[in-house]
């Protein structure tokens, strides 16, 4: 928990810092597998991570790397028992046109290309299934709650004056993110795994505004000064591989 304490001749500001988020795995909707995908064809086949995308923004090659590398890293902490292939050495085991023509349709539609997937074969690749994950959603929203403070003995300010608590603020800081995910059976030929997982997490800051009983005309004179405050302690957002991690260990525990 981070405290921080403002004072000045005319007010202070008392804020504490708060994360939050669910507790509870996030729940996958959309679910479709195939009854061929069993955890025993898993364990004996091999995943390959074919990649990260998003229909957010451009994700340059660096980050995109840096999320596959998350998603592996994700299910591994959870299934210890798979193999994945990372996303550098799937890439080399797929033909670059094919690769580029796979990422670009599921980026860009959210579905496989079957025509180029079906020209793969497990035998080459050294992996029977493909992994490819799509980012749809990652908003962030800011939200205050203003509410009275509860009385409070009487306090002074280092110089001696009294000081009234007048409101609490309630800063908060929201990223929502929104994941699909889709496995392909290159021995089969087929979609066999397919679902999507909304997850969010947020940071919150009380801010405690303290005013001298200094008249009404004071009081107003300090509004935009407390707006500007209130702006300065906003928390920043959680940030989005933190979020990806926890959706992608999620993920790793509706596989079978």
């Amino acid at each position: 928990m981070k405290i921080r304490i403002f004072r000045c001749k005319t007010f202070c500001i008392l804020s504490f810092l708060v994360f939050s988020g669910c507790a509870t795995i996030p729940e996958i909707t959309n679910l479709k597998q195939h009854k061929s995908f069993t955890h025993d064809e898993i364990v004996t086949g091999m995943i390959g991570v074919g990649g990260v995308v998003s229909i957010v923004n451009d994700l340059d090659q660096s980050v995109g790397r840096k999320y596959a590398d998350i998603l592996r890293d994700s299910l591994l902490s959870v299934r210890k028992e798979f193999v994945l292939l990372p996303v550098e050495e799937v890439v080399q085991r797929i033909e670059k046109d094919h690769y580029q023509a796979i990422l670009h349709d599921y980026k860009y539609t959210g579905e496989l290309n079957l025509d180029f997937l079906r020209k793969l074969e497990s035998s080459q690749t050294a992996f029977r299934y493909l992994l490819l994950v799509r980012i749809i959603e990652n908003e962030i929203t800011k939200t205050r709650e203003k509410s009275p403070r509860p009385e409070v003995p009487p306090q002074w300010d280092l110089e001696g004056n009294p000081v009234v608590k007048e409101i609490a603020v309630e800063l908060i800081t929201t990223r929502r993110m929104e994941v699909s995910f889709d496995i392909y059976d290159l021995n089969k030929k087929i979609p066999v795994f397919s679902g999507n997982i909304i997850e969010s997490k947020s940071k919150q800051r009380t801010a405690y505004i303290e005013k001298k009983d200094e008249g009404v005309g004071r009081m107003f004179a300090l509004i935009p000064v407390r707006a500007f405050l209130e702006v300065a302690l906003e928390p920043s957002a959680p940030r989005t591989d933190k979020l990806l991690g926890k959706i992608f260990q999620a993920f790793a525990q509706y596989l079978p």
